[in-house]
């Protein structure tokens, strides 16, 4: 046989099997962090299940769920934090369906309508809201419709129905939180070495950038999404590692501000890279202090990575960052020799153009400093630190709209089958039904996750069935019960530490021990079973559709709302009638947590030149917001006179108004750039002149960044519509 038959034959054969096997390898040949995490929770379920039963609790099942619900693989600290959130949103929940019921206790539909606008009222707020807080929102809702929902047949039993919903949620927690301690071993050390791992990362990358910014390389700027993709998922990561370190610094305080160090380290490089592009000619002495930084820059970076001090440099740093501040006020003590005229206006532009590159230059030194200190800072934590840092980020009301009409329209519609129905299972299915909204609610990519959701319910029902019908009816004791569900518990485990299975495990184990119903005194017939499915089934298709049906998910949409947003925000920013402004931290954190967004909604495999396009726009967008606070900040001081604050206005004004189809607004900006470089060469005023020299920087990054980007920030431009439509 030919080497090409052979080969021909493994492909046609063999690689198909092997391919088959290695997609299923999360289950046989698990990572050894994965089958701890699967083990932990199975055993803490299975203790949550025990004490329900012995406690002889009405409805077990909820301990075991509420133990799945809040696993997490990813960190420790985020089951923690998955978890007390989860209880602070059961006991709001369950207040909230005592006062409904109490409330409206002969009249039905309005019951029925205020619960589904309590819960969509949630849903909308947990939309707003970041990390855990927003499932303790929804939480609340969901929780509050189970108990009131459930209460109908017995209105004087809702108080003991919300306690013994609480009681099972925690006696989940609890469980979860007894049986992890067991397995937390050096938990502390690992969570400060993961966090300073992060922190190297973060900042090395972001100093290599600037190497290569200062090097002049143009395609930078492009790539820079990357990087601020890692800082923000570093920066969300925070909270949980804090959780799992023992102690009371401010460790975490200081890796946010070290992160958003490092974010305004990069915007303040591309800026200075910007102007570097633009200004072609630059003095001797601008040209010799860049290799002594990138050399400075180099051995910081040597030092983190090797666990060194990097004292020394540091100060050099400070040094060279003042070197900086020393040129300029030398600049305007420099003779001109030439006696040509128009030499002589050419060395004064050129000299013009080196401060403000020594400015920005020294402005990202400075930058760089503070990210190095809070960098040592988060490493030696500090005794009688009060030290808080945080920055919220950019809330999406339009989102948190669509969310709750859908969940209002999905429980509506499982509230008017109850009643034409008067199915005895009708409230189960109309909780159930805000239960799935409530989780679609905080993904993203709602679709996507309706589909995985729906196919982990039907890999629940399978087993569930198989459990309930063959092999629970044949056990007599607890133990002999643990046994026949270990397998299928630790299945649903194991898909969880799988990223590619984890939208189909989480449903799957969270949904298993619904549909077992177990119970003291209880064994399901068929009829039971079919009926506790058909309420669940008929929950999540009620959620699936209204979710796939109104205001159905479209990544170009998405994307567009998102280019939508930065406008705004850009134009909100340049109103010099609006009272709110936003520091430079928070509109660089915002505007880089948009851009991950953003890309979030492209394949890098196949749409590699559209998210470096749209990585360009959004950074263009970040400059463009940073020297508008910057001019912003000139116009609110009494530094210049009123005639240059009146120039500023005017490029304010038509930036708040700027569509990206007209070049006005970039004619105007060059025209005030034209007065303010005269207005310069004749101020006899230090103060006022640095300050020109500040304004004629600021709006030379605005225009050349709207110029280049006009495409991106004109939200009907055909040429990027016809390109996502590829």
């Amino acid at each position: 046989m030919s080497e090409s038959n052979v080969v021909s034959w493994y492909k046609k054969y063999i690689w198909p099997k092997t391919n088959f096997l290695e997609s299923y390898r999360w289950i046989y040949a698990p990572s050894w962090s994965g089958f701890v995490f699967a083990l932990r929770t199975t055993f803490a379920s299975f203790l949550a299940l025990a004490i329900a039963l012995w406690l002889e609790l009405d409805s077990p099942k909820w301990a075991p769920m509420t133990v799945w619900v809040c696993a997490r693989n990813s960190s420790r600290g985020e089951t923690i934090s998955k978890a007390y959130w989860r209880a602070i949103g059961t006991v709001f929940g369950a207040i909230a369906a005592i006062i409904f019921v109490a409330l409206f206790p002969q009249q039905p539909w309005l019951f029925n309508i205020i619960v589904t606008l309590f819960v969509s009222i949630c849903v909308w707020c947990g939309t707003c809201l970041q990390s855990f807080k927003a499932y303790a929102m929804v939480l609340a809702g969901f929780t509050c419709a189970i108990i009131a929902f459930s209460s109908t047949s017995d209105p004087h039993g809702t108080f003991m129905m919300a306690m013994a919903r609480t009681t099972y949620i925690l006696l989940g927690v609890w469980s979860d939180s007894f049986v992890g301690r067991f397995f937390d071993v050096n938990i502390d050390k690992n969570a400060r070495n993961e966090l300073n791992k992060n922190l190297k990362f973060a900042i090395c990358e972001t100093i290599h950038k600037v190497l290569n910014m200062l090097a002049q390389d143009k395609k930078i700027v492009a790539h820079s999404q990357e990087l601020l993709t890692s800082i923000i998922g570093f920066d969300n990561s925070i909270e949980f590692r804090q959780i799992e370190m023992s102690g009371n610094d401010h460790t975490g305080d200081h890796a946010h501000a070290a992160l958003f160090s490092v974010t305004a380290v990069l915007a303040r490089s591309m800026g200075l890279s910007i102007r570097m592009n633009h200004f072609k000619n630059v003095t001797e002495e601008f040209a010799i202090i860049i290799p002594n930084i990138q050399n400075c820059l180099k051995r910081i970076v040597q030092s983190i990575e090797n666990d060194e001090s990097f004292a020394v440099d540091q100060a050099y740093l400070n040094k060279l960052r003042w070197e900086c501040r020393q040129h300029i006020t030398d600049s305007f003590y420099k003779k001109i020799d030439a006696e040509k005229l128009e030499s002589r206006e050419r060395q004064q532009e050129i000299i013009f153009n080196d401060r403000i590159l020594f400015r920005k230059l020294s402005e990202l030194l400075g930058e760089l400093e503070i990210t190095l200190e809070e960098y040592y800072k988060s490493n030696h934590p500090i005794k009688n630190d009060h030290f808080k840092f945080h920055v919220s980020a950019p809330l999406n009301f339009d989102l948190a709209w669509k969310n709750g009409l859908r969940t209002f329209v999905a429980m509506v519609s499982a509230c008017f089958m109850w009643y034409v129905t008067g199915w005895d299972m009708g409230g189960s299915m109309a909780s159930l039904t805000g239960m799935g909204c409530a989780r679609f609610c905080l993904f993203e990519n709602p679709t996507q996750v309706t589909f995985g959701w729906f196919k982990g319910t039907i890999w629940a029902l399978l087993a569930g069935g198989l459990l309930t019908l063959y092999f629970i009816p044949l056990q007599s004791n607890f133990e002999s019960l643990c046994m026949v569900m270990f397998i299928p518990t630790m299945l649903g485990g194991l898909g969880i530490a799988n990223p590619k299975t984890l939208p189909v495990a989480a449903p799957y184990a969270a949904y298993l021990p619904y549909m077992l119903q177990l119970d003291n005194q209880v064994r399901l017939n068929e009829g039971t079973f079919f009926n506790n499915t058909l309420s669940l089934l008929m929950g999540i298709f009620f959620a699936i559709a209204s979710f796939r049906i109104i205001y159905s998910y479209s990544p170009f949409k998405t994307r567009l709302h998102l280019r939508q947003m930065l406008l705004k925000k850009m134009h909100n920013l340049a109103d010099t009638s609006l009272l709110y402004k936003v520091s430079p931290r928070i509109w660089l954190f915002q505007m880089a947590s948009l851009l991950v967004n953003m890309v979030r909604q492209l394949s890098v495999e196949t749409n590699l030149k559209l998210i470096h396009a749209y990585s360009e726009g959004t950074v263009a967008v970040m400059m463009i917001g940073l020297n508008i606070l910057r001019l912003q900040s000139m116009i609110n001081h009494d530094v210049v006179t009123e005639d240059i604050k009146i120039l500023l206005r005017i490029v304010l004004r038509r930036i708040s108004k700027f569509s990206g189809k007209y070049g006005r607004t970039v004619a105007i900006s060059h025209a005030v750039i034209k007065r303010l470089r005269d207005r310069e060469k004749n101020e006899k005023n230090l103060a006022i002149r640095m300050e020109v020299i500040a304004a004629v920087s600021c709006l030379t990054v605005i225009a050349d960044s709207l110029e280049k980007n006009k495409a991106f920030l004109d939200v009907t431009h055909p040429f990027l519509l016809q390109e996502e439509k590829k």
